[in-house]
């Protein structure tokens, strides 16, 4: 006997009477059903129960008034038979993963879509009203880190000295949210269209990136304030902190709605591969012609130059089938960080501007690069998909712990080559350059130990070269007084990145 046209009935029955109270009893009688065997078969067609699947359509339907209506909330709250404004909030945060009013605020409507009557399609809204939540709490928690960053100009105790750069580091935020916010209206079409690969990709990187460019920016942070006066430094400690919440939050949204797309992880197109080695060359040349604009003797930029060089020969050095979306994906990240590092110097001096412009161009290149490959390797989702115990907290194989670690490396190395470069022979004598310069080639291997790292005594020579190229660091940045707290914050970082990966079982000496 098909039960489930009984049970599809009824819920045509849910939302035809969406407004009134509704009780299992009278829905049951509706279809001449038992209340017992009416909840079963509920579950097992829908795979939720009757009342909660009745909140849910409610809450779906009372967000799409908040998102196109004026309505005052109490109303709409009353509409869909909630007694108090209290009882509504909590009820919808507990869906929507934000408040109404903050749904309201920050324009997070989504197509709601229609009830669909095939079985799967059911079964995947389920998940993908998870997505919706998860990712309106962090545009939410985006949003007001870009405010609070603005608010703090207010506590500036140095003049307009770091305007502009507040209004960066906000405007990031607000672009992290900005990309989440686009990734919504993907979210409420998966149901009709559960074979796209792309939704996956674009959903997972959105998160990856909000996580990402989180840290990147608390960091850039901690960086700026390391130039500053102590008082100023300690006024804006809290911007750092709002960043590492929501760096760390982005990652364990991450984890949780990649289960979502597990069984559209093995969708590949191999026909995208025609291309790829032409979009290779091309972005190979542009970060080439990117660097040549910046090897001059006369400016501090070879720092950039350098790695633009290094990320251009990685590109024509890797086999085309050796080539993976990771890879791709490390270097747009290091390709962003050298343009916020740019960003930054563009601050400084405005008038070299135009020095950067072939940078763009090389994102642009490598950008349709990783559009080849987004969709041609798993790599992402296991890697995520590398938990422990509870899966709402990432904890990465020893393997993916120390790569990261190399990626993590990289990006000090590259921001400690500029603050030498910015002290130049200003402040640092012959001696104290060559102590950098060594420094730094150490750090490089070790870098790539890290990345390497495959056994225990990989692991344990990698804490060990990390811890004591902190305190080295450390050392060199006291010498300089006053103007070694940049350095200094750079070894603080490599120290805490030790701290982690002794965390991990496999690293402990």
């Amino acid at each position: 006997m098909d039960h489930k046209t009984p049970i599809f009935r009824s819920i045509a029955i849910i939302e035809e009477r969406i407004h009134e109270k509704l009780t299992v009893e009278a829905l049951a009688d509706s279809i001449h059903f038992s209340r017992f065997h009416y909840q079963r078969l509920f579950r097992e067609v829908v795979g939720e129960s009757v009342m909660r699947y009745v909140t849910r359509r409610r809450l779906s339907l009372a967000a799409e008034d908040l998102a196109k209506t004026d309505a005052p909330i109490l109303y709409i709250a009353l509409k869909y038979g909630y007694d108090s404004h209290e009882g509504f909030t909590r009820s919808f945060h507990s869906y929507m993963g934000v408040t109404p009013s903050e749904y309201r605020k920050y324009h997070l409507s989504v197509s709601i879509s229609e009830t669909q009557k095939e079985e799967y399609r059911m079964s995947y809204s389920k998940n993908t009203d998870e997505i919706i939540r998860e990712l309106n709490s962090l545009i939410v928690q985006a949003r007001e880190t870009a405010e609070f960053t603005r608010k703090a100009r207010s506590r500036e105790s140095e003049g307009a000295a770091y305007s502009l750069f507040w209004d960066l580091t906000a405007q990031r935020s607000e672009q992290v949210a900005a990309k989440i916010q686009t990734t919504l209206h993907t979210v409420s079409a998966i149901a009709q269209h559960p074979d796209e690969i792309s939704s996956r990709f674009l959903i997972i990187k959105a998160i990856e990136d909000a996580a990402f460019w989180s840290s990147v920016t608390a960091f850039q942070t901690g960086l700026m304030m390391a130039r500053a006066q102590p008082a100023c430094r300690a006024a804006f400690d809290p911007i750092c902190e709002k960043y590492q919440e929501l760096s760390r939050n982005a990652r364990i949204c991450a984890v949780r709605i990649v289960p979502l797309f597990d069984e559209l992880s093995e969708l590949i197109f191999q026909d995208m591969r025609a291309c790829a080695a032409e979009k290779l060359q091309r972005a190979e040349k542009q970060g080439k012609t990117a660097a040549a604009a910046l090897w001059d003797d006369a400016l501090p930029y070879a720092y950039i130059a350098e790695e633009l060089t290094l990320i251009a020969g990685e590109l024509a050095a890797v086999p085309l089938d050796d080539t993976t979306v990771s890879s791709l994906e490390d270097m747009l990240f290091r390709l962003d960080i050298i343009l916020f590092a740019a960003d930054m110097d563009t601050l400084r001096t405005p008038s070299h501007k135009s020095l950067f412009e072939g940078i763009l161009k090389f994102k642009e290149a490598l950008g349709e690069v990783l559009a080849f490959f987004q969709s041609l390797s798993s790599d992402l989702s296991d890697a995520l998909r590398e938990t422990v115990g509870n899966p709402a907290v990432p904890v990465p194989s020893p393997d993916k712990l120390f790569r990261d670690a190399a990626f993590q490396g990289n990006i000090l190395l590259f921001y400690l080559k500029g603050e030498v470069q910015k002290l130049g022979s200003r402040y640092l004598d012959a001696e104290q350059k060559a102590a950098f310069g060594t420094l730094c080639g150490r750090l490089k291997n070790m870098i790539y130990l890290s990345d390497h790292a495959r056994t225990q005594k990989d692991f344990t020579e990698v804490v060990s070269g990390f811890r004591e190229l902190s305190k080295e660091m450390t050392l060199l940045a006291e010498n300089l007084g006053a103007f070694g707290a940049p350095v200094q914050y750079i070894a603080e970082e490599m120290k805490a990145l030790t701290t982690r990966l002794k965390g991990n079982p496999e690293a402990e000496p």
